[in-house]
């Protein structure tokens, strides 16, 4: 399977699950394809918490019936809903020339995006060296090899000895599984497509999606189609997102970005179409599932067009529009209420990340302004279409668009407070709307992206249908026909799509390098590979617990060979719920000749083989109890290749 390949088949799986559940709606195909892959991620929701607790596992056929129930129940809302249909609304949709215009702009954007990404990714089947990686790999593996993908079961992977319950958003993994199936993929490689499909294909679509909603009402339907494609086709120059999200291996809440907007402008149309309130619901539920922060953002791009938009402009009246949307945050609420819970035990977690830079905050606003902030600054800043965002938001004033505005400020501030905190009630107040971001600049700086994108859409096109219209004015035709004023619009369509190419190729080089920039087979090389093939064919390997570290990248064992490993992801010193067996091993495994705990907790866990591997992950070090294994007559060496070391358990009582 090739990478291009690879990818289209995850696109499908992708967006046709919940373009079907969609169309089942009634649905236009546009609207039904920007919201299916939302959509396909909360079928996907629906189905893994129940089918985890009463152990219906997780595969191809029980995901297939799952859709076929959410089908049947979408079709009879749909039926009950009837005469919620307003059929003047639908009427208002967009017509089939406005909508291949922005399909086009959608598939160039995706074009490019998909390009960067496969120029960057030549070794794309290698093993990543970034963070998170490993912990995404080893998730699709538990899936595939368990069938269990509810997130309140992750503990059982993570927390290896003491099964402490543990929550962790699994729907992108649980779907990653199933395209493992379809396609065969080992559970790397299926990550790693992916990860790239939802990079190449949400945002162009997002920043589509948003743009039209912004101008729906205030332009024609062929300025807002114009406007919708250029944004399209400009977020692949857009270096936040998708691309230092990738870069970062943060996958849920990269995907969970992607999903947010085009979530959002369904939500909004159930003002006037009630009967889609129940789809909203679903792809809510969908986001809020694939990671928190995509859920957030979708919320407060709601309350902020409700508060400065919708407030004001009522479709049914103010109170009729609040129950609509009531009534989409009700059930979902009681849905997410296992999430809900299981988050607010990792609060304290996520609090505690800091990012303080203990710059100036002058210098810190104007990082935040430029999109110059952690990850970013790495890069020069990207004037061009930041220009063009402004040009676009100063449009968007005028025309008296300002919840974008809004929720811009609210981010520059809080990405402010994130490199240099306020004190007193803003520094409170504003740090409790942070830290849902686990106060991380880059995650709000990928948000702000967000929105700048549909706003250099609108800046390029106004600007350039503005001189292509002083152009003809210049030199009008003798006959000013229908078929010279096609002759115009093609000028403009030229020129959109040789802006956008060039700007995308323009920032080419640092989206190309983020991509494939972690797949160095630094943490894991062919030396690792032919470690853990060896590790694999051992005795007794595949039925017991395999010691390792959680600072080198011997965790990946499990993704990679099948095989258990004591510690499923990098983390140091320790990881929530260790065990005390497990620490025992972590801290004291080479004194096992003197101390008596290390072959009490060999027995525990069932070890007979640790495995240990250089480098370790950022500036981290090996755990003390594996450092001097050599030294110890109760391991022994049986295979070095000069990178990758193999003991097995030669102890007293300890050994299975």
């Amino acid at each position: 399977m090739s990478l291009t390949s690879g990818v289209l088949v995850a696109l499908l799986l992708l967006v046709i699950p919940g373009a079907i559940v969609g169309r089942a709606a009634q649905l236009t195909w546009p609207v039904a394809v920007a919201v299916g892959p939302a959509l396909t991620y909360g079928v996907v929701a629906l189905a893994i918490i129940p089918m985890g607790a009463i152990g219906v596992p997780w595969n191809g056929w029980t995901a297939l019936v799952a859709l076929l129930l959410v089908v049947a129940l979408v079709v009879g809302l749909h039926f009950a809903l009837g005469r919620w249909r307003d059929r003047d609304a639908e009427a208002l949709a967009m017509s089939v020339g406005p909508a291949l215009v922005v399909a086009v702009g959608v598939v160039l954007g995706a074009v490019l995006i998909g390009f960067a990404a496969i120029r960057g990714l030549p070794h794309w089947q290698s093993i990543p060296s970034n963070w998170d990686s490993v912990w995404h790999a080893n998730t699709i593996r538990f899936i595939l090899e368990t069938g269990q993908a509810s997130p309140t079961h992750m503990g059982e992977l993570r927390n290896v000895e003491t099964h402490d319950a543990l929550y962790y958003p699994s729907t992108f993994h649980a779907l990653g599984a199933i395209f493992s199936q379809l396609s065969g993929a080992a559970p790397t490689s299926a990550y790693t497509i992916s990860s790239l499909t939802a990079s190449i294909w949400l945002f162009p679509v997002s920043a589509a999606a948003l743009t039209w909603q912004l101008l729906r009402g205030r332009m024609t339907q062929w300025q807002a189609a114009g406007s919708a494609a250029a944004a399209a086709a400009l977020s692949a120059s857009f270096t936040a997102v998708p691309y230092v999200e990738f870069d970062t291996a943060s996958m849920p809440n990269l995907v969970a970005y992607g999903l947010a907007v085009p979530t959002f402008v369904l939500i909004v149309s159930t003002l006037r179409h009630r009967d889609r309130i129940p789809l909203a619901v679903l792809a809510l539920v969908g986001v809020f599932s694939v990671h928190i922060t995509g859920g957030v953002v979708t919320v407060l791009f709601v309350v902020a067009w409700w508060l400065l938009d919708g407030l004001w402009h009522p479709v049914r009246g103010r109170l009729a529009d609040f129950i609509s949307l009531v009534l989409t945050a009700a059930p979902t609420v009681v849905l997410l209420l296992p999430q809900f819970v299981g988050v607010l035990q990792q609060a304290e977690i996520i609090v505690g990340h800091e990012f303080a830079t203990h710059q100036t905050r002058k210098r810190v606003l104007f990082e935040a302004v430029t999109q110059h902030t952690r990850h970013l600054n790495d890069y020069p800043i990207q004037n061009f279409i930041i220009g063009l965002a402004v040009i676009g938001g100063l449009i968007l004033l005028i025309r008296r668009v300002w919840w974008p505005a809004a929720v811009w400020l609210l981010l520059i501030v809080s990405i402010v407070h994130s490199a240099v905190p306020f004190g007193g009630p803003v520094g409170a107040i504003t740090g409790k709307f942070s830290d849902l971001f686990y106060s991380d600049p880059r995650r709000l700086s990928a948000v702000v992206t967000m929105l700048l994108a549909p706003m250099a859409g609108i800046g390029l096109f106004m600007l350039t249908a503005w001189v292509v219209d002083r152009c003809r004015g210049r030199w009008p035709s003798s006959q000013e026909s229908q078929k010279s004023q096609k002759v115009w619009h093609a000028v403009t369509a030229a020129v959109l799509i040789v802006v956008t190419i060039g700007s995308a190729w323009h920032y080419f080089p640092r989206h190309r390098y983020l991509f494939g920039e972690k797949y160095d087979s630094i943490m894991i090389d062919q030396k690792d590979l032919d470690a853990f093939a060896y590790l694999a064919t051992l005795p007794g390997a595949k039925d017991t617990m395999i010691g390792n570290a959680n600072t080198d990248g011997t965790a990946w064992v499990y993704a990679i060979a099948g095989l258990h490993p004591l510690w499923t992801h990098y983390d140091f010193p320790v990881q929530q719920g260790p065990g005390y067996n497990r620490f025992i091993i972590w801290a004291h495994a080479d004194d096992a000749d003197t101390d008596p705990r290390v072959a009490e907790a060999v027995k525990a866990l069932n070890i007979r083989y640790v495995v240990t591997s250089t480098p370790v992950v950022l500036k981290f070090a090996m755990p003390d109890g594996l450092l001097s294994l050599d030294k110890s007559k109760s391991w022994a060496k049986i295979y070095d290749n000069g990178e990758t070391r193999i003991y097995e358990w030669r102890g007293g009582t300890g050994k299975p």
